[in-house]
């Protein structure tokens, strides 16, 4: 009898870690940027806390508008613009057909329960 070892990475641990690794990259990187323009420039003499701050809250926005992003589920499925009499016509090779016995599946429910 054959064993089989499942070894993939849950989602969230990916995110995290590259949420960690690529935003601790882009900030300092970021950061050093601001700083050695503001230098540059001769507004000030150190100013990478606050570049760091800065670069810090512009990631955490960018973050956030991911997150909202990728976890809205209001309509927007890419079968919301294509109508049910289409299932099994032109998109029937792109998972049309299995898409149509889903939904039907759903209705026969739902009319069972009323």
């Amino acid at each position: 009898m054959a064993r089989t070892v499942d070894l993939s990475v849950p989602r969230w641990v990916r995110v995290v870690a590259v949420f960690f690794l690529l935003g601790g990259v882009l900030v300092t990187g970021v950061a050093a940027l601001l700083d050695l323009l503001v230098e540059g420039l001769g507004l000030a003499e150190n100013a990478y806390v606050p570049s760091l701050a800065l670069a810090v809250f512009a990631y955490l926005v960018v973050c956030a508008v991911w997150f909202a992003r990728t976890t809205e589920t209001g309509g927007s499925s890419v079968w919301s613009a294509i109508p049910d009499s289409q299932y099994t016509g032109r998109h029937a090779e792109s998972g049309g057909i299995a898409r149509k016995e889903q939904e039907d599946a759903i209705r026969e429910l739902q009319d069972g329960e009323e």
